[in-house]
């Protein structure tokens, strides 16, 4: 039976075996484990080792204290205080492994790469094990057998952007992995109050993560369209909780709900590195031409998306095909299309920022979990042995990038392509450590052996086994 959705109901759904869930999830958190660095890489993650410290050491936001301030300028100045200018989730999370640690004589000031290494591979790297294992279970929900849903969270996981941000202390990919648990929920339990605050919950922290994950606003809109009230209130009351202490957050800490990187007041202190006066608009406004430019780099260019990840124009067909198919996947696809339409658009108008040293678009991570779902449906509509190359060249390409992304994913010179600051950066870890170089290079080529095994029996190719029986029956 389907509801009136045209969504199954919880008894037709394939039963998901436990063991392949915890397998991939195993074999997720292996792969951030040989990659997670050990020291802070950039502003970005600085900032938030600096929280960190300042919560386990001195229990407080405030990052004044803190000797890892001085190796960030991604801080804000508020009342004569200092603060990271990151949302206060994943710092939070870090400062709870971090009193773990401290009975075992390990911390930040004392063991700092262990510290580092630790706190972010179970931190990030539990949230990236987490969010490949959704991928599988998602993937089964959907009518996948266990070999094509692998293989898509392989791609998912391993041949996306969402591999570098996963081994430092950043944001996108605990708001990714959050974001497609909401979407899992909200998908295959909407009719269901467990599936309603578990989706809730779970886009509320992946909105708490990374405030850019708002666009799963759009998300939730699309996949609860007429349900009844009553059940909207379970999602809300879900929902409202961890977005109101953000709100709370902002305005205690800023005076505004707004995030920070929007609240001008915060950036007019001239000892900051990325001092603003106040007169400097929060938004720019540019020519059409320049609102071109952007689009093209995104999209093609020097961050394109399609350059860093062309797994992703895999990913468009498998939407278009999704369109065309039952009402259960029509939505899913016009929710993951109107999702990642709605953030390309934020990141044009409001966060287009050409001056960060990111390898490829690091926003994108949010919203690939996602954008992933649709790859089953793309896998299994390939036809052709044309085509099928196609799909697997993709991967294959993709993985071999997000491989070089894991090596750098932060650094370089203003302009400087992230291809060119990885290689550069993979030809000194060679020069100091050649053996660490090679055990890089020959895991990386593992972990492709190991998705082009999954791949051979999840693109169909030149023709459906099932168009065959049917052909023979006939």
């Amino acid at each position: 039976m389907r509801n009136a959705g045209g969504f199954a109901t919880f008894a037709e759904r394939p039963r998901v075996r436990i063991l392949p869930v915890l397998c991939v999830f195993a074999v997720a958190l292996l792969v951030c484990a040989g990659l997670t660095k050990r020291h802070a890489v950039s502003w970005n993650d600085g900032s938030r080792w600096a929280t960190v410290d300042a919560l386990a050491a001195d229990h407080t936001f405030a990052i004044d204290g803190s000797p890892y301030m001085a190796a960030t300028g991604d801080r804000i100045r508020v009342r004569g205080r200092t603060f990271s200018d990151k949302p206060p989730l994943l710092a939070l999370l870090g400062a709870g492994v971090a009193s773990m640690l401290q009975p075992l004589g390990l911390g930040l000031r004392t063991t700092p790469a262990v510290a580092i290494y630790l706190i972010t591979l179970l931190t990030v790297g539990v949230w990236f094990a987490l969010g490949c294992s959704y991928a599988f279970v998602f993937q089964r929900k959907l009518g996948f057998d266990e070999r094509r849903s692998a293989a898509v969270a392989a791609a998912t996981g391993l041949a996306t952007l969402a591999l570098p941000y996963a081994t430092v202390l950043a944001n996108h990919v605990p708001a990714g992995a959050a974001g497609l648990a909401g979407c899992y929920h909200l998908t295959f339990e909407r009719d269901r109050a467990r599936g309603l605050l578990l989706g809730g919950l779970f886009l509320s922290l992946a909105y708490a993560f990374d405030p850019a994950a708002v666009v799963f606003a759009v998300l939730a809109v699309v996949l609860l369209a007429g349900i009844p009230p009553v059940r909207l209130l379970l999602f809300g009351l879900a929902l409202l909780p961890v977005v109101l202490a953000q709100l709370a957050y902002n305005v205690d800490i800023t005076g505004s709900p707004l995030p920070p990187v929007f609240n001008a007041a915060v950036w007019n202190d001239r000892s900051l590195p990325l001092y603003q006066p106040l007169t400097t608009p929060v938004v720019g406004f540019y020519s059409g031409a320049q609102y071109l430019t952007f689009v093209f780099d995104l999209l093609l260019g020097k961050k394109g998306l399609f350059v860093f990840t062309p797994l992703a124009a895999v990913c468009v067909y498998g939407v278009i095909v999704m369109c065309k198919q039952g009402a259960q996947r029509r939505r899913l696809g016009a929710a993951i299309a109107a999702t990642c339409v709605t953030l390309f658009l934020l990141i044009v108008f409001f966060q287009n920022d050409e001056v960060s040293q990111n390898f490829g678009e690091r926003r994108y991570v949010d919203i690939f979990f996602v954008a992933c779902t649709s790859l089953g449906v793309a896998f299994g509509a390939v036809r052709g042995v044309v085509a099928a190359t196609a799909v697997r060249l993709a991967v294959c390409a993709s993985l071999l990038i997000a491989g070089l992304g894991a090596i750098a994913p932060f650094g370089g010179h203003k302009g400087q392509s992230g291809f060119s600051y990885a290689t550069a950066e993979l030809g000194r870890i060679a020069l100091r450590n050649r053996w660490q170089a090679i055990e890089d290079v020959l895991g990386v080529c593992l972990v492709l052996v190991l998705v082009l095994w999954l791949m051979r029996g999840a693109v169909i190719g030149p023709i459906a086994p099932r168009v065959i029986q049917e052909r023979r029956r006939a």
